[in-house]
Parts: C-alpha cells; structure tokens; sequence
C-alpha cells in the first residue's frame, strides 16, 4: 500500500488527481496556479487552488492570492489536520468578466480518527492587475 509520501511525491509530479475535486491530474489542474505559471480565471478555480494550498501547506501561494486588505502576515496550520474533500455547493458571479464572486463550499478534515467538515462562503474579487483573491469567508 503506498505511504503519504508516495502520494504527495506522486501529486508532486503531476501523476496524481488533484485533491480539488477535478478530476484532473495535479499538473492539468492546481499546479500551475501554484507555481505561477497561470492563474485562475474564475473564483472557483481560485477556491479550489486554495483549498489544495491549504492541504499542501502552501503558504506562500495562500498569502499571495489573499487580499491585503485582510492578509495574515502568515498561516498557522494546524498539526494533525488532513484536508480529506472539497465540495463547492454554490457560486454567485465570479466568472471571467466579472470582478467579485462568492463560492460556498464544505470541505471535511480529519483530526486524528475524527473527521469534521467546515462550511463557508467565501468572497473573492480582482486585485489591482485583474487577478482573483481571497478577501474573506463566513462560516455557516
């Protein structure tokens, strides 16, 4: 049976579905937006980039694609907690011309042997070059 490390080596390279949902491989799918070599053109897409920033913890990518207007100044991420599932339930503009959307999504992590989910809508518009960020979420 392949380890963790065998799975983010695999997603690493590309050969792996990408832990958005897709079902695209990593390297078709959120690795680009990860290394910069494109960037999302629509909310969701940039939802679904951040919630694999989250389970790789990308911090970088997460802070760059976040507002400045509500940027950390970094990301703790939690020891133990394991993104398991992203699943977008409903988004509102956000498409490619427009220049605010929201995306209302669950997603469910583990910690240990429990698995939780979280809900949030969370609003994203275009920063000063036309790209999307994260500016803030409500939980429901």
């Amino acid at each position: 049976m392949p380890s963790l490390a065998d799975d983010l080596n695999a997603l690493h390279k590309g050969d792996a579905f990408c832990l958005c949902g897709s079902g695209k491989s990593y390297a078709n799918c959120c690795q680009a937006y990860h290394i910069g070599t494109h960037f999302p053109e629509e909310a969701e897409q940039l939802m679904r980039s951040r919630y694999v920033a989250f389970a790789l913890r990308l911090e970088e990518y997460l802070l760059k694609t976040w507002d400045s207007q509500s940027r950390p100044a970094q990301i703790e991420f939690e020891n133990g907690l394991s993104w398991q599932k992203l699943t977008i339930l409903k988004c509102q503009k956000g498409r490619s011309k427009d220049k605010k959307g929201w995306v209302t999504f669950a997603a469910q992590y583990q910690i240990g042997f429990e698995t939780h989910q979280m809900i949030e809508k969370s609003e994203f518009q275009r920063d000063k070059n036309g790209r999307w960020v994260y500016l803030t979420g409500e939980f429901e």
